[in-house]
């Protein structure tokens, strides 16, 4: 064979062999495909069909490290090194909860009341989210009053680049505004004000991806925190009225968007369920199907050992509840591991004798509320404390 034949056999052979690893990656993405939708199935239940009815585009995918909150700071995310300054404790009666996974794709979720702008469920990594197209507004269908104790929490995304991307609103019965709460004002600050008080914090962390937005009141004290760092703490908020209903407002050309809201009555001191003989918290937060304790859970840990360091001979057991979301024996082994995981914190972290704790996991047979609803599931995924 002739040298210019060679060469032109040697391109073909090249060729065909890149045609051959492009059609293998082709399989392998199409077998990663099927394995995420099957995963995604569970998580999200009748999602699937949803999605089957809506030809409506998801949401941009994320880059990995975007879809995360931010990294937790301190000794390597631990729960012991986060600041005493943040203390947020979640509610425990879960008046409203909602993860968009009962509408349908594309469509206004029917669980809100639209007060201005264009708003439509999306999809990104495998959640749904509350995502607006223009600028306008949105409340919670919840009871016509808030509480006088409460917790609202929610994750946002997309809220950089954009100006006031986020702004929380309170208002009176007559619709006076009370206070508000707008993040990032100036590009990194969370702008507070409520009558003549007015505050600017900045944000120390990077504004781009994910961040777990709440808000806590007690009374006539709000504080409003950014992930793990508290950004207002005001002891009054009622110069203009009594807060009796709040608006979210999403604006920005990024599409801002909104996830896993929780709004939740309460809750009591650890210490005082702690004197009754039993405390049930949703102040121990773990990652979806993980046993890992995140240091959200600091609050709550610090006052269970703080209890246990006041009064040296109470024993606890701990014991860990699911939803029924999943396989019921996946729920009971995933409950009763983190339950063990809760000890050892208390234990490795905060200095407790792990002799003193026992622990077991319950899965989803102690239900405390219906599945049938999301703020019955957010009521059934707890830890629960009892003296022994």
């Amino acid at each position: 064979m002739t040298r210019p034949l060679r060469i032109v056999a040697l391109i073909a052979l090249v060729a065909l062999a890149a045609c051959a690893s492009a059609g293998h990656a082709g399989l392998l993405d199409s077998v990663k495909k099927k394995v995420t939708e099957s995963a995604t199935h569970k998580a999200t239940g009748s999602a699937d069909k949803a999605i089957a009815k809506s030809p409506a585009p998801a949401a941009e995918p994320a880059k990995a490290d975007d879809a995360k909150a931010a990294e937790p700071t301190g000794e390597g995310g631990k729960a012991s090194s986060v600041s005493s300054k943040f203390d947020f404790v979640p509610g425990d009666r879960v008046l409203f909860a909602d993860d968009f996974t009962q509408d349908e794709l594309g469509e206004f979720p029917a669980r809100w009341k639209l007060l201005g702008g264009t708003f439509e469920v999306a999809e990104m990594g495998g959640e749904r989210w509350l995502r607006s197209l223009s600028a306008g507004s949105v409340r919670m269908k919840v009871p016509p009053s808030l509480p006088e104790f409460w917790t609202l929490e929610f994750d946002g995304y997309n809220l950089e680049d954009g100006g006031n991307a986020l702004d929380v609103i309170a208002q009176a019965a007559d619709g006076t505004e009370v206070w508000e709460a707008v993040f990032p004002m100036s590009g990194r600050n969370l702008h507070f004000a409520s009558g003549t008080i007015a505050s600017d914090t900045p944000f120390e962390g990077e504004i781009a991806g994910r961040h777990h937005i709440m808000f806590m009141a007690r009374g006539t004290g709000l504080k409003v925190y950014v992930d793990r760092d508290r950004m207002a703490s005001v002891p009054d908020v009622t110069e203009t009225g009594t807060p009796a209903q709040l608006e979210i407002k999403l604006q920005s050309v990024k599409k801002p968007m909104i996830a896993n809201v929780r709004f939740a009555e309460g809750c009591k001191p650890a210490k005082d369920a702690l004197d009754t003989g039993k405390l049930v918290t949703y102040g121990i937060r773990f990652e979806t199907g993980s046993d890992v304790v995140l240091p959200e859970s600091a609050p709550v840990l610090r006052q269970v050992s703080g209890y246990m360091g006041q009064h040296p001979d109470v024993r606890l057991k701990i014991v860990g509840h699911t939803d029924n979301v999943g396989a019921a024996a996946s729920n009971l082994d995933l409950s009763k591991r983190r339950a063990t995981a809760v000890a050892k914190v208390l234990a490795d972290q905060f200095g407790i004798d792990a002799s003193r704790f026992t622990t077991d996991g319950m899965g989803d047979t102690q239900a405390i509320a219906s599945n049938a609803k999301p703020e019955g599931r957010a009521m059934n995924r707890r830890v629960e404390f009892a003296k022994q």
